[in-house]
């Protein structure tokens, strides 16, 4: 049976989470709401003042019970205590209202290909192969994956290094030639790609319940790539001289691809590639 007026909830609205429901906004018939505990500034949807650790937290989710929520939130920190609240104990309270009230949501978790950082061969990664965390963010994450994916009820989303025109690291790093690390595979996603291909998968699977989803599906644009070859790109298109350094045996890192994204969405990436997206970023910071 069709849902009318589906409501998705998306709990955490940083940046990412403001992109996915301003495109979400743009289907009228999907009611969109977001939750962040300190909102600020300009969005197409209502983002509530909302603590996901209150007590009249549980109470309003199965008010409000939503058909979707994605979570979305991210600790204020890279220590171990902030992920394991905000991606354990915040997610599980989230599936814990579902299960014990019984709800229809789906959820769809956030994550990162943080969880893969120890892998230590070279072949690509894709969305079904199996997690090798190297350190304590990457098994909270990990676990974060397990409570989502739980009796096949939720689906993790795994990011890739998130760039865009608000989000310019490589753009500085690229121009502080001392401050580069040693050379590494990486893989990336431009944010507004990332944000409508979650948007997409969800609006298949909205559309047509039997769309074969996988549990788990890595967000990137399946083309990784030497570091050094970005940041010489990127020191290119600011007219800054080519950095040459001596060549290592063997470049480490992880590469990362998704079959799902590139072959089965059909999706078309606005930037396919680490070339696309950097030209149009550093074309309009020059404006």
């Amino acid at each position: 049976m069709e849902i009318v007026n589906p409501k998705v909830i998306i709990v955490g609205c940083g940046n990412l989470g403001k992109k996915i429901g301003d495109i979400f906004a743009q289907h009228e018939n999907f009611q969109i709401l977001g939750v962040k505990r300190n909102p600020s500034g300009q969005s197409n949807f209502p983002i509530l003042a909302k603590d996901i650790f209150a007590n009249d937290f549980s109470a309003w989710i199965v008010a409000e019970n939503p058909n979707y929520i994605i979570y979305s939130a991210t600790p204020g920190s890279s220590n171990s205590e902030d992920y394991q609240k905000i991606y354990v104990e915040g997610l599980k309270k989230i599936t814990d209202i579902i299960e014990s009230q019984k709800l229809q949501t789906k959820v769809f978790f956030i994550s990162s290909t943080r969880v893969f950082n120890g892998n230590t061969n070279l072949e690509a990664l894709d969305d079904h192969d199996e997690i090798t965390p190297n350190d304590e963010q990457g098994r909270i994450l990990g676990q974060a994956e397990c409570i989502a994916t739980k009796n096949d009820k939720g689906f993790v989303f795994r990011l890739t290094g998130i760039y865009g025109v608000d989000r310019t690291m490589m753009i500085r790093l690229a121009q502080d030639q001392q401050s580069w690390p040693e050379n590494r595979f990486t893989n990336r996603i431009y944010d507004e790609d990332a944000a409508k291909i979650i948007v997409n998968i969800i609006l298949n699977k909205h559309l047509d319940p039997k769309f074969n989803l996988p549990l788990t599906i890595n967000i990137t644009d399946s083309r990784p790539v030497e570091l050094y070859l970005v940041l010489n790109f990127i020191r290119k298109k600011l007219n800054l001289p080519e950095v040459r350094l001596e060549p290592i045996d063997r470049v480490v890192g992880k590469k990362i691809i998704s079959t799902f994204v590139s072959k089965k969405l059909n999706y078309q990436f606005k930037h396919p590639s680490f070339e696309s997206g950097y030209t149009e970023i550093i074309q309009k910071m020059a404006r």
